[in-house]
């Protein structure tokens, strides 16, 4: 059997029983973490336009929109609630680095919720999700320019949509031939809205290729395996090694290990790093903005989040320099902190020019150990320097359940009421007991 062979095998095979409960209980984490983040994607100005989008598509009511009253088609719901779940980069990460949930999640609900799947088999479908969405993942040896999460967002996508459809192997594999060809993103939209559309596209291409496949539509069966396939056509200027898909299929689950984390801040991962080793030195040193002469950020290779001038406040989510300005300025970051007016206020863009970054080569360059020296500069001539190795929303950080609770709380009322908030966080707590996720869809929207 080849990789394509093992892999549909596995989706097919795979029930609820064998989920651990490590794994169960990570899963309806994510799923309630994610439902936030998309709640509070309100906040920004994409969603009332993926939104009027959505509705001008005028798909079959059946599936919910997060936090509006639109219902449409499952398609249409998966883009538009992908697209809302990555609008804010609030949405989980794990390694290799990309955003798991908000691309497959938005597909395997708006399917579940269409064929009125009970909790267990949503559950089940997203394992699968996962399990394929973060192996495949692995085989790769480097980037190559392209936005994993919408590439392999994709696939996985497809894997969850085909376990809720009742697909067999062979659909299974068609579907990820199909994938193949409408998967992509680049990763050079950085700081744009089509960042955010990454996601919703990987959701909605992995509900049309599980459809498509589940009806008879062919694609390129072996697509992983075959010489002018997936791999071959992405990532032959940056090599891949298959065995790494399988070796560890299932055993354990990608979501248990290397694992996933709560982002506990709204902006790109590695941007965590300086902050919160900025804010260590600030908070430590009792330090006041106007004090501050100089400082400097290393960074392990030339270009790496090096975006010193900040011209609209999405910018700012994925520069270094902005996330220590941040620390200084306000000790916070929140998804206020990222708005055109903060990004353009005077004290910020004053701060941002005396932050510069430096190439140290020191610094690990694998994504589970890199990390950023801050040191700051006073006026006085005292110089602070602090590291963090592991921000609170590494993967591998032991966040408190009244953590992760909080922030999906603080997002969540953004766009619904308390009583529907509770609800929801009641819901997903026994997602594996309701015999309809229409239950918990129905509470996603406002009155």
């Amino acid at each position: 059997m080849g990789t394509t062979d093992k892999l549909a095998e596995f989706v097919v095979g795979l029930q609820y029983d064998q989920i651990p409960a490590a794994a169960l209980a990570l899963l309806k984490r994510q799923c309630l973490d994610t439902i936030g983040v998309g709640l509070a994607g309100w906040t920004e100005p994409i969603a009332p336009i993926v939104n009027a989008y959505v509705q001008s598509m005028a798909g079959k009511p059946e599936c919910t929109v997060l936090g509006a009253k639109t219902r449409t088609s499952a398609a249409d719901a998966a883009l538009g609630n992908g697209t809302l779940c990555h609008a804010l980069d609030f949405d989980d990460v794990w390694l290799p680095t990309a955003h798991p949930t908000g691309c497959t999640f938005p597909a395997t609900l708006a399917i579940a919720e269409a064929k009125h799947a009970s909790g267990k088999k949503l559950i089940t479908a997203q394992m699968a999700a996962y399990e394929v969405m973060g192996k495949i993942h692995m085989a790769i040896n480097g980037g190559a320019g392209w936005h994993g999460t919408a590439v392999f967002g994709t696939f996985g996508a497809a894997a969850g949509c085909c376990k809720l459809l009742g697909a067999d192997e062979q659909a299974v594999r068609n579907a990820w031939g199909i994938a193949a060809s409408s998967t992509g993103g680049i990763a050079g939209q950085l700081g744009t809205m089509t960042k955010p559309l990454h996601a919703g596209n990987a959701a909605r291409n992995g509900v049309m290729a599980a459809t498509l496949a589940t009806r008879g539509f062919t694609g390129n069966d072996q697509v992983f395996d075959a010489q002018r396939g997936f791999f071959h056509s992405f990532y032959q200027s940056v090599g891949h090694d298959l065995s790494r898909v399988t070796v560890q299929l299932a055993n354990p689950f990608h979501i248990v290990s290397p694992g996933v984390g709560v982002k506990m801040y709204p902006s790109g991962y590695y941007m965590h790093h300086p902050f919160e080793a900025a804010l260590s030195i600030v908070k430590k040193e009792g330090i006041e903005p106007r004090a501050v002469a100089a400082v400097e950020i290393g960074i392990p290779r030339a270009g790496y989040f090096d975006l010193p001038v900040i011209r609209v406040g999405l910018e700012g989510k994925f520069s270094q320099q902005y996330h220590a300005a941040l620390a200084i300025l306000d000790q916070r970051a929140e998804i206020e902190s990222y708005s055109d007016q903060r990004a353009l206020a005077r004290d910020m863009q004053e701060m941002l020019t005396k932050i510069k970054v430096r190439v140290d080569t020191s610094i690990p360059a694998a994504q589970d150990l890199v990390y950023n020296p801050v040191t700051i500069r006073l006026t006085d001539g005292r110089e602070f320097t602090a590291k963090q190795d592991l921000p609170k929303s590494h993967w591998r950080y032991p966040l408190k359940r009244e953590e992760w609770v909080g922030k999906f709380r603080s997002n969540a009322l953004r766009a619904l009421p308390e009583k529907k908030m509770e609800r929801i966080i009641q819901l997903v707590d026994r997602l594996e007991d309701l015999p309809d996720v229409r239950e918990l869809t129905s509470e996603l929207a406002p009155e």
